[in-house]
């Protein structure tokens, strides 16, 4: 007995897709989207903790012009205790705790320290407190400690 093989033309063979080829080419999409989902989330997070933070410094830069344009025997730049209230500043919706230290370095010299600290973020790294400090000096004229 002799069987013949009977073989198929490539156009008589139909080329497709399995279902279960379907279904992991599914899978592996599905995980590929996930991935990215996740990673846009935790940009988004990201930037607004950056966010906070760049106001943050903006706030304190306000408050320091704010004092720099003062005379320099204004009540408001007298010497704060140590134990002085901060206050709370609101921004963009956002809000900020400020801390405002002034300190007497001599009779013509005053140490300026502003401190702000976003209230509204969650991270632990966007709730550092910034801190912004200048100093303040008397237009009077002294004894010239230069050199020659």
């Amino acid at each position: 007995m002799h069987r013949t093989r009977k073989t198929k033309t490539r156009a008589q063979r139909q080329d497709g897709f399995s279902l279960l080829e379907t279904a992991v080419a599914m899978v592996v999409m599905m995980i590929g989207g996930l991935g990215i989902a996740a990673v846009f989330a935790y940009a988004v997070k990201n930037n607004t903790g950056s966010r906070d933070r760049v106001v943050a410094i903006a706030v304190a830069q306000q408050e320091i012009e704010r004092l720099r344009s003062l005379p320099f025997l204004d009540p408001a730049l007298n010497a704060t205790p140590a134990n002085v209230t901060p206050t709370t500043v609101t921004n963009g919706g956002r809000s900020y705790r400020v801390r405002t230290t002034i300190v007497d370095t001599t009779a013509s010299l005053k140490t300026i320290q502003i401190q702000v600290t976003p209230m509204s973020s969650t991270d632990a790294w966007s709730v550092r407190t910034v801190q912004v400090s200048t100093e303040r000096a008397a237009f009077t004229l002294g004894p010239f400690i230069g050199g020659p």
